[in-house]
């Protein structure tokens, strides 16, 4: 970079240099203002809870003292009088619950009797309120009901209040319209308890959750004392502490002071979003923009004028390039005469090509419906000897067989035309189980006639796969062909199709035990018009249309060697795509079976 250019950018940088200071300046003046507002915001939410917990604190003591009240635990069973007495106490102060019980935890009178949540007959004996109590202290504790399913502040002393406890008094504050005024003051408050758990907050999506991940044996000791139900207890964020009075919180950056509420063990925290937070920030850097493009205006407008200069230089280049173009309208004259020419050679080779493709395609029409013929001598053959023997049943169902090679056949000359053209097939949802079994029927004659064991090993449930079911088919019965033809010379000669099935995939495992495919000639085995076999015995297009038709499908077609002996083919098949296409199929495949 040239110096004339390091000069003008000076000024630029001298801007942002100035913003960035400005910046940092004013980022620490808002952060003292909002943490004076937020210390202003706290100390007076924490009075409210302080004032709110004196109001109801001594409901407990007065309820320990007061016989009316305790009278269920001298008799040790509910008492309508100590139910009524505590149902006009809960309205008289406001409390949400009173409730009386005795040593063994069992609740034996309470103010919500009559409501079909009643807490009378209910043993809350582990509760840590009820435990506190029990050893002559004053008991408090925040948690979820059990029984009304509601949060709450519980406040418990032991009865009598002299002497040993023989029971625990009980009263249960709403915090509701804590959180409903910090709701309706705008601001994002929300109270945690000694472990970090956010039990109160003005936003409800944040109750319940974490500040860090809680150890196991945190998680152990809140489960036990049931404090927040089945609540999960997620972290508000995988690092929600970021610096110095940071926090985030899914994502969102926040501005954080806290403060300790002592008699009840919690901590009051106050968010304001970052944004909020530096809002002075962006005038600086609209200002510091602004002035960036005035400059870059001026600088431009000053090199427009050095280019018109410059241009009037060009014009005179412009009358030089002139000639050097009539010059160069000769040389394309005589590059279109090439290209013409190299057009008529390519339209030459397509005609070549599509001369090799009829010859190509007339010898796999030859060959796919060979396998069909065969079948197909064999049940008329069957059929025959059948009626001769008079069993019409059976001659009737060879017809079926029949009807149905011919309607493949035809099916496959029509498959056959797509060799050249396989994006035709149409792709449906099947059950990867009937095609295999229908081109075992195909191939089961050639098996017979062999003398080769052919062993098929399915699964009961259904196989839903994404596929055009002629068309593997047609790979299924090349595959199961040549390994009848490869171990027919065997003395034991057998041929095994199992399933593996991958998730997103169906493989289906062809293997036989027969002399095996040399591992020079696997590279080759997929290529028109190569076989091992003898001229008579194949033309070397089974495996080469069984590799296109599988590459059409979106799957794929391998071999390998067989341990110990003989070779291994797999057809790769694409499964279904969702679980609500699996289900569906499924049902289609089960009603078909039904019928």
């Amino acid at each position: 970079m040239s110096t004339r250019w390091l000069i003008l950018l000076l000024p630029p940088v001298f801007m942002v240099a100035a913003a960035a200071v400005l910046a940092y300046v004013f980022q620490e003046l808002d952060d003292d203002n909002v943490d004076r507002i937020a210390a202003e915001r706290l100390t007076l939410y924490r009075q409210t809870i302080i004032g709110e917990y004196q109001k109801y604190r001594y409901l407990p003591y007065m309820i320990a003292r007061d016989p009316r009240a305790t009278a269920a635990i001298g008799l040790g069973q509910p008492v309508e009088s100590a139910n009524r007495f505590l149902e006009e106490m809960a309205e008289n102060s406001g409390a949400d619950l009173l409730y009386v019980m005795n040593a063994a935890g069992t609740t034996l009178a309470a103010s919500n009797w009559q409501k079909p949540l009643s807490l009378v007959g209910r043993n809350y004996g582990f509760r840590p309120y009820f435990t506190a109590a029990m050893r002559g202290e004053e008991g408090q504790f925040f948690a979820i009901g059990l029984t009304t399913g509601r949060p709450g502040l519980f406040l418990a002393r032991p009865t009598p209040v002299e002497g040993d406890p023989v029971g625990v008094a009980v009263v249960k504050v709403d915090t509701s319209e804590l959180e409903n005024a910090w709701a309706e003051g705008g601001e994002l408050v929300f109270a945690t308890d000694a472990d970090g758990v956010i039990f109160l907050s003005s936003q409800p999506e944040w109750r319940y959750r974490t500040l860090a991940e809680l150890p196991m044996a945190t998680r152990d000791a809140i489960a036990s004392s049931q404090k927040y139900a089945n609540e999960p207890l997620t972290p508000i964020s995988d690092a929600p502490v970021t610096g110095p009075n940071q926090l985030t919180i899914d994502g969102q950056a926040y501005r954080h002071n806290s403060t300790d509420v002592d008699l009840l063990g919690w901590k009051l925290h106050f968010l304001v979003p970052q944004a909020e937070a530096h809002k002075s920030l962006l005038p600086i850097w609209v200002i510091t923009l602004t002035l960036c493009l005035l400059y870059a205006v001026i600088v431009l407008g000053l090199r427009g004028q050095r280019l018109r200069r410059a241009s009037a230089a060009l014009r005179q280049e412009s009358a030089d390039l002139k000639e050097l173009n009539q010059r160069l309208v000769g040389e394309i004259k005589e590059r279109r005469r090439v290209e013409h020419a190299l057009l008529e050679a390519q339209r030459g080779l397509a005609r070549s090509s599509r001369l090799a493709a009829v010859g190509e395609m007339s010898a796999a029409v030859v060959h796919e419906l060979s396998q069909p013929l065969a079948a197909l001598r064999m049940f008329v053959a069957g059929t025959r000897k059948f009626l001769e023997k008079g069993d019409t049943h059976t001659a009737a169902e060879n017809l079926q067989e029949i009807e149905s090679l011919q309607m493949r056949m035809a099916s496959l000359t029509q498959e056959l035309k797509r060799f050249a053209r396989p994006g035709e097939s149409r792709i449906e949802t099947v059950d990867l189980r009937d095609s295999i079994l229908a081109a075992e029927k195909i191939v089961r004659p050639r098996f017979e006639e062999t003398g080769v064991t052919l062993k098929i090993d399915m699964p009961d449930q259904p196989l839903i796969v994404e596929t055009a079911p002629l068309r593997i088919e047609q790979i299924l019965v090349n595959l199961l062909r040549n390994g009848a033809d490869a171990a027919a010379a065997e003395d034991s000669g057998e041929v095994r199709l199992h399933i593996v099935e991958t998730g997103d995939t169906v493989v289906v495992r062809v293997l036989d035990n027969g002399p095996g495919i040399p591992m020079d000639l696997r590279e080759r085995i997929f290529d028109p018009f190569f076989s091992t076999k003898t001229s008579a015995e194949g033309m070397g297009l089974g495996l080469a249309i069984s590799m296109r038709i599988a590459e059409d499908l979106g799957g794929d077609l391998a071999v390998s060697a067989n341990v110990p002996r003989g070779a291994a083919f797999e057809l790769t098949v694409p499964a279904v795509k969702s679980a609500e296409m699996m289900d569906t199929s499924v049902v289609r495949l089960e009603a078909e079976v039904a019928e």
